[in-house]
């Protein structure tokens, strides 16, 4: 196997690397034996690495510390130098306070949708992964022959 991902001059060949790595990580999630929670969280990283996401912020959403999602807080900086900018940023800081009683609620209105729709999916995947198991669970039974000879009513 370790040939078929190296080419004829000698180069690693990264699509078939990477081809590999989400083909056991699928037969790991798929196999009975998987934790659902393992299987979900293998999920995500697939989706995320479909979808292009930052393999960072993919692990800030998996952790549980809740750091990912978006704060009313901002640094107040500026591109100008000199005496230019610090007049920019004295008046960028007088009026952050008056900013903020119209952005804070639109943003804190923002984080907890952002939370409510992580836990959402999450619940989605999980509950997806289940009745998964469960179908091929049942279609494995179905296709088994029936020991004893009698015919089963389903």
């Amino acid at each position: 196997m370790a040939d078929s991902l190296v080419s004829k001059d000698g180069r690693v060949d990264v699509e078939r690397v990477m081809g590999a790595v989400r083909d056991a990580v699928r037969r790991r999630r798929d196999e009975p034996a998987t934790p659902v929670e393992t299987a979900v969280a293998d999920r995500l990283v697939d989706l995320a690495d479909e979808s292009g996401i930052d393999p960072e912020l993919l692990a800030h959403l998996l952790a549980a510390d809740g750091r990912w999602n978006i704060s009313p807080d901002y640094r107040i900086e500026t591109h100008r130098r000199g005496l230019e900018a610090r007049a920019v940023v004295f008046v960028k800081r007088l009026l952050r306070p008056f900013v903020r009683l119209y952005t804070d609620p639109v943003v804190e209105r923002q984080a907890q949708v952002n939370l409510y729709l992580l836990h959402a999916v999450r619940s989605l995947l999980i509950e997806v992964t289940r009745l998964q198991r469960e179908v091929a669970h049942l279609a494995e039974s179905r296709d088994r022959p029936a020991g004893g000879g009698g015919t089963s009513e389903p």
